[in-house]
């Protein structure tokens, strides 16, 4: 069995990019990882779970093995629709209920 890695990702932008989308945010991780590790060794199977485009925030999940890949692929995306930006890594964990901790705190601060 090989079990998943779960991440929870804030993208910070430097400005307001045309449209910010769970699409092009994958094609984004897609386009990085096959840059870093070519065609073949780019293919990594990664699921974007969930998807915050008021808090820019996202919970993506991939194979335990490729977690390395992954963690240098979003770490090095530095545009995005021609925007700067970071993908700044907040929390990973092998259990997805973990993460779901550090959304319900963000969701009280705005409520304010």
């Amino acid at each position: 069995m090989s079990g998943y890695i779960y991440f929870d990702v804030e993208i910070k932008l430097a400005k307001k990019p045309n449209q910010l989308s769970a699409l092009y945010l994958k094609s984004s991780i897609d386009h990085s990882l096959t840059k870093i590790f070519g065609e073949i060794g780019g293919q990594t199977e990664v699921d974007l779970l969930k998807f915050d485009e008021q808090r820019q925030r996202i919970i993506l999940r991939v194979p335990k093995e490729f977690y390395g890949k992954l963690r240098t692929a979003i770490t090095l995306i530095g545009e995005y629709q021609g925007v700067p930006c970071n993908f700044q890594v907040k929390k990973v964990s092998p259990v997805l209920l973990t993460l779901v901790e550090t959304h319900l705190d963000f969701a009280s601060q705005t409520i304010e």
